[in-house]
């Protein structure tokens, strides 16, 4: 088990001090805002939407290493040129795999 904390851990830093995504997207037409008010950890994910098919996502804000990895491999994971049906089905299994709570894709789908 010691050698998967040590890769988690890994991915973990790789994905703070080199986030993926991470800048304001140009043509973003739908947005979320998230604020945890017991941390202080604020991100916004942008998100580019055509005929119901993601044509870009990323993120910006700041918080603890762990916040911004998470932002930075949940908008890597649902990847450009998928449904957002794809891309809310993408994120609510990263949200359950990786942070320990269900999200609804009803929820997901109107970013």
């Amino acid at each position: 088990m010691p050698d998967l904390r040590d890769l988690y851990q890994e991915v973990i830093l790789d994905h703070n001090k080199r986030p993926r995504n991470f800048r304001v997207l140009e043509g973003a037409n739908r947005t979320a805002e998230g604020y945890n008010p017991l941390c202080g950890d604020r991100l916004t994910i942008y998100l580019d939407l055509e005929d119901g098919v993601v044509r870009g996502v990323s993120f910006e804000g700041s918080g603890c290493a762990i916040s911004k990895a998470s932002a930075s491999m949940m908008t890597d994971r649902p990847g450009v040129s998928r449904t957002i049906d794809a891309a809310a089905r993408a994120a609510s299994s990263f949200c359950q795999e990786r942070c320990f709570f269900k999200a609804s894709i009803s929820r997901l789908r109107y970013l």
